[in-house]
Order: C-alpha cells, then sequence, then structure tokens
C-alpha cells in the first residue's frame, strides 16, 4: 500500500523498525558471560554486571524515514528521474527505465500512469522546459547501449502522454554506455555521453526546424575510468563505475577529484546548503554519502520504515530532485530509490533527508 502525497514528513516515527543483527552480541558471547557471573556469585560477593554494548546503528550511519512507497510493478529496476510540472507542482511525474526496456510514468500518489514500450536503456536524461517549435515540451533522452544509440522522447504533460522523438544519427566515437542532462538552453539541450571505455563526449540536441532534431558532438574528453552512470550540478560531471570508482570533473572534462568508491547508481544534490554524491552499489542495505567537492567519504544513510511504509531494503536506482512536487512534504524537492528487495519505487521528502542527514534532526509522531 502506497501512501498519499498528502503525507505529512514531519509526522514520522523516529527510531528504526529493523534489528541491527550485525551489532548484537553473539549468542555464544551472551552464554559465556552468563555462565561467568553465576560461577562469581556462587563464591563471592555479588558484582554488578557489565554494560552492555550500544544496540544502536553504527556511529558512520544515520538513519531517514521513507515518505512514501509506490505501486509495485514488473520489471522495474533500471535508471530514475523526475519531471516535474512548475505550473501545477503535484502534478509532477517520477520517471523509470525499466530492465525490461521503455519508459515507466508514475504520478505522485505512486501510480503507474504509463508504461510506453521500447528500447532497454541504462540511463535516463530529462529536460522538463524544452522549447519544441515555439511550445514548452519536456523531453526524455536514452542511452542503449543494446543498441549503441541515443533514443530521444516528447511528453504531453497530459496523462503523460509518450511520442517518440526522432533525432539525427550521430555515432559516438566510443560506443554509449550511459547519459545524464548537462544543461538546458533555449532551444537547446546538452548532454554527457559516456562511451563504453574510459571517454566521454558532450552532445548538443537542438531544434533546427527539420524532421528530427539536430545532434552534434561539441567535444569529447578522457575519464579517469570507464564509467556506466552520471550525474551533473552547476555544470560539474561526476561519473561512477561499478570497477573505476568516482570522479568529478569540469565541463571541459578536467578532473576536479577523485575517489575509489564504486557503485552503480548516483546523484548529485543540495541539501541545506551542503552538496551532496549519493550512490548505492546494488548490494548494500544503505546509501553512500559524499562530500560534493572533494568526494570525502561521509556517512551511509538508512533509508528506515515510516509508520505503514517499508523502508529501503537494497537500494538500487537512485534520483533527487530541487524542484516543487507539490504539498507538504515535497514542496522543496524530493529522492527517488528503486528498492530491490520488493521491486518499488520508494520517495523520500528532501525537507526530511536534509533533517536527517545534514542538520541531524529527528521526527515523531504525535
Amino acid at each position: 500500500m502506497f501512501q498519499s502525497r498528502r503525507f505529512d514528513a514531519v509526522l514520522q516515527r523516529a527510531k528504526p523498525s529493523r534489528p541491527y543483527l550485525r551489532r548484537a552480541r553473539s549468542l555464544a558471547s551472551a552464554c559465556a558471560v552468563g555462565v561467568s557471573l553465576l560461577a562469581l556469585a556462587a563464591c563471592s560477593d555479588p558484582i554488578e554486571e557489565p554494560d552492555l554494548p550500544d544496540q544502536g546503528p553504527d556511529a558512520n550511519t544515520v538513519e531517514v524515514l521513507v515518505t512514501a512507497a509506490f505501486t509495485g510493478v514488473q520489471g522495474g529496476g533500471g535508471d530514475v528521474g523526475f519531471l516535474p510540472d512548475p505550473d501545477a507542482p503535484s502534478l509532477g511525474y517520477v520517471v523509470a527505465a525499466p530492465r525490461e526496456g521503455g519508459l515507466d510514468f508514475f504520478n505522485l500518489d505512486g501510480e503507474l500512469v504509463t508504461r510506453h514500450a521500447g528500447a532497454r536503456l541504462s540511463g535516463i536524461a530529462i529536460a522538463p522546459d524544452f522549447e519544441l517549435r515555439g511550445e514548452s515540451l519536456p523531453l526524455v533522452f536514452g542511452a542503449s547501449p543494446d543498441n549503441g544509440q541515443i533514443y530521444g522522447y516528447a511528453v504531453v504533460r497530459a496523462g503523460a502522454r509518450v511520442l517518440d522523438l526522432p533525432l539525427a544519427s550521430v555515432e559516438a566515437a566510443d560506443g554509449i554506455a550511459g547519459i545524464c542532462l548537462l544543461r538546458e538552453g533555449a532551444g537547446y539541450v546538452d548532454l554527457v555521453i559516456l562511451g563504453t571505455g574510459a571517454n566521454a563526449e558532450i552532445w548538443r540536441v537542438r531544434d533546427a526546424g527539420d524532421d528530427a532534431l539536430s545532434v552534434e558532438s561539441l567535444r569529447s574528453f578522457a575519464l579517469p575510468a570507464p564509467a556506466r552512470q552520471c550525474d551533473t550540478f552547476d555544470s560539474d560531471i561526476y561519473t561512477l563505475s561499478p570497477a573505476g570508482g568516482l570522479a568529478r570533473l569540469d565541463a571541459n572534462g578536467n578532473l576536479l577529484a577523485e575517489s575509489s568508491a564504486r557503485g552503480t547508481s548516483i546523484t548529485v544534490s543540495e541539501f541545506s546548503g551542503t552538496r551532496l554524491v549519493l550512490t548505492t552499489d546494488g548490494a548494500s542495505d544503505t546509501l553512500m554519502s559524499f562530500d560534493g567537492r572533494t568526494l570525502e567519504a561521509r556517512a551511509d544513510v538508512d533509508v528506515i520504515d515510516g509508520l505503514s511504509t517499508p523502508g529501503v531494503e537494497q537500494p538500487g536506482a537512485i534520483d533527487a530532485s530541487m524542484a516543487n512536487f507539490g504539498f507538504t512534504a515535497y514542496t522543496n524537492g524530493m529522492l527517488a530509490v528503486f528498492d530491490q528487495a520488493d521491486q518499488r519505487l520508494k520517495v523520500i521528502s528532501r525537507d526530511a533527508f536534509s533533517r536527517a542527514v545534514i542538520t541531524g534532526e529527528s521526527q515523531t509522531p504525535n
């Protein structure tokens, strides 16, 4: 059961619900302590029982409460992104690329509104305000390593109707592994295209009045290692690889920082004035967080149960948005995480995330 978008992120339970078994004493250790105490009590004065170890979360783990869970659908698990609606914030969409292919569009009540059949996409980039032939029309671009192509889709907001968008043919210099949005301008979009090797390109897509949108490669640059996922923030490019680590580059490809941290999904956003990189590796039960400038590791983030909504057990694809999605919980943005354990998208209020992760505050129900 999902929760309504009217869910108030403040009214949440602050204590974890699942046990931290990895931090509890073993049964053998507990029995040994008990036997020793009984023996001493039989032959000497009573002694005080030793202090028990802390059973709470690890010192380097921060807990944040999940806000809502979406309806589970078959074939989920791919990349995730957001399509805000500036005119009607509560009518925005969360977009996912199922592993089976195509695109899924969810409303903020967690319902699947549209499933558009298509190629399997390893990553998606969303341009919510593209000007196409004088009209504002959201565009979605997807990278398909299977076909070595970039696909384009136009979205009619009413009913999330999806139209295949013809793009001029351009051959990537080093194949196609992933994609992310670098910037959106008047009549054009700049995309970061990850190659299959340690290379990336910047492509510009624009409306030149032809039957297909024009595509040109503006520049290419080397990466510290082959990357499969990327994200951008203030023209900085962040790349992630399951084998090669995490890197931050400027818009021209100059290396600014790097880390040996590995992962399979990445998002970069600002929380209470602090830029964070959040990653998942598809196997751990927490999100990993890093300083957005130095890439130094920060606390892991455990997304735990909130009221009747189960937390995230095995984080997969992740994305964060600073856009307004309406009502109390989402006016300052939200995060979306695909939980591989139960195959559902789960969302977190960006305000609640900031309070828990940056300022250390917790929320309790009245």
